[in-house]
This record gives structure tokens, sequence and C-alpha cells, in this order.
């Protein structure tokens, strides 16, 4: 029998692991001291936080541009226009809330303002090129196509029931305008967010009309009766509680009509005026 004590003098033992035991493929490592992993944990929280505060300033200065602003799906009782007056920084304002009405583009001089028409006013702004007349900017109406160019960053798209009032020079309501059969439209932007929107002071003083969001969602027209800058009536509309605003055309013989509960008509601008075909406008019916 053998004596595993007695080493013989032809033999060598190694000290150390029983050679009866299994062997380890992978021996388990030494525990890191658990300060470490601690510390490790602690780094990692911070860059997370980091990069969040990072992600947020950066959304917050990215102009997305784009704001669903009105739903009128449920549109059932006779529509009318709801009229308002007030004076926001010694500048006069007169508000139109359309009640019960879908609002759709049109295009071509009207001789006589449509009846079931409440509230309208002209849209986009149209120019002479190479002697003949054209709107300016992207213009789509029930998905045609009339104009196509960024020269201002507002605009207005009628998809459906849905009415998006916006502020970005590239703009996937466009094409989806086109698709859709909606109507789409730009002009200069005012308000974004319940903020002002600086534009070139380079405009005159003149009356002003413009496309507006309201903080309860509901979409309006507000003008005024005298002449103001463009920056002058943008922060009276934010002062106002205005959420988001396009302009309208508004000024000299620009027409804008509206309907109330009554069915008494109120007119601005000469609608006798003769503009050419490519006028259009913004109505509620």
């Amino acid at each position: 029998m053998d004596n595993y004590d007695v080493i013989n003098d032809n033999e060598i033992r190694i000290v150390g692991k029983n050679p009866n035991d299994p062997v380890q493929e992978n021996p388990p490592k030494p525990k890191k001291p658990s300060w470490k992993r601690g510390l490790f944990a602690i780094i990692v929280l911070a860059l997370i936080a980091c990069w969040a505060l990072c992600y947020k300033s950066c959304s917050k200065n990215k102009d997305d541009g784009e704001k669903v602003v009105a739903d009128t799906s449920s549109v059932s009782a006779p529509p009318y226009v709801v009229l308002s007056d007030t004076i926001i920084n010694n500048i006069s304002l007169h508000r139109f809330i359309p009640v019960n009405a879908k609002p759709k583009i049109i295009v071509g001089l009207l001789k006589q303002i449509p009846t079931h028409y409440v509230l309208g006013a002209m849209a986009a702004d149209f120019g002479k090129y190479n002697d003949e007349y054209q709107v300016v900017g992207s213009f789509v109406k029930q998905g045609e196509m009339l104009s196509h160019s960024k020269s201002k960053y507002g605009f207005c798209a009628i998809l459906k029931d849905t009415v998006i009032l916006g502020n970005d020079l590239s703009t996937p309501y466009f094409e989806q305008a086109i698709e859709e059969k909606g109507d789409f439209f730009r002009q200069y932007a005012l308000v974004k967010d319940g903020e002002v929107i600086d534009n070139p002071p380079t405009h005159k003083d003149a009356l002003r009309r413009a496309l507006c969001c309201m903080n309860d969602g509901r979409l309006c027209i507000i003008d005024t009766n005298m002449e103001v800058s463009l920056n002058d009536f943008s922060n009276a509309l934010c002062n106002y509680g205005i959420r988001n605003a396009i302009s309208l055309m508004g000024t000299g013989a620009a027409v804008r009509w509206a309907v109330d509960k009554a069915g008494r008509r109120y007119i601005a601008g000469a609608d006798e005026y003769e503009f050419p075909d490519v006028v259009n406008y913004i109505v509620w019916e």
C-alpha cells in the first residue's frame, strides 16, 4: 500500500493543488474591490446624464418647424365666425375664429364671395416673372402643384382634417399634400411655439394679417386696421397668446371677409380689385 506522505528517491512531487482535483478550464479570477465597481457605475451614470443634457439642448435649438395645430374632423352644425377686437402693444387687432367650418385653398379671383364661405382671406403672395404672374413659394391646391420654390420658411399644410403651421425650409408636408390631394402654401413665419420669429427689418409698415393657432389649438385670422412693421405685429400676436402664426396677404386691397352667427358679413379690402388669375385664398366652409 502506497504512503502518499512518503517521498522516494526516484519521485518528484509538485507542492500545491491536490492532483486528484478536476482541472478547470477557466479558473475563477479574484474579485475586484467593490469600491471600484461603485466608481465605475458613478462614471457611467455621469456620462449618461451629460449626454442627455446635450441632446436636450440640441433638440431645443433645432428648428423642426412642424406643429399640428387643428383637427377639423368633427364638423356638423352650421358654420359661422366669432369676431372680437383688442389692443395689444398699442396695436388694434381684429380676431376671427371659424366655428364648425373646414378650411381649404381656392385659386382664382372671386368676383363675388360665395355665401357658403364664412371666412376667407388671400393666402400666398404672387409676383410677375417673365411677364407672367406666379405664386411666390411652393403651392399645392387639392394635390396639384402650381408652384415649387422655397422663398419663405413659413408654411401652411391642409391634409384632410388636419391643419399644420410650420417654419421649415424643407418639410415632408409639401409632398404629402400632393400625395393626399391636400393644400400647401408658404408665407412669412411670425410666431413659433409662442416665441417671436425675427424677420428682416426691410419690410415697410403696412396693414398686417396672419393665420394663427391659439394656445387652445383653434385656428383664427388676425389682422390690423393700422400700418405696423412685421416684427411689431409678430410681438403683438405673441403677447396676445398666439402659439403659431404665419402671415397672409394683408396690404392694400387684399380682401378678407367673415360671416357671424347672425349672418352679418364683414369685409376688409377691395373685393372689386382686378387681381391676376393666380390670386388665391384660404377659406372656411
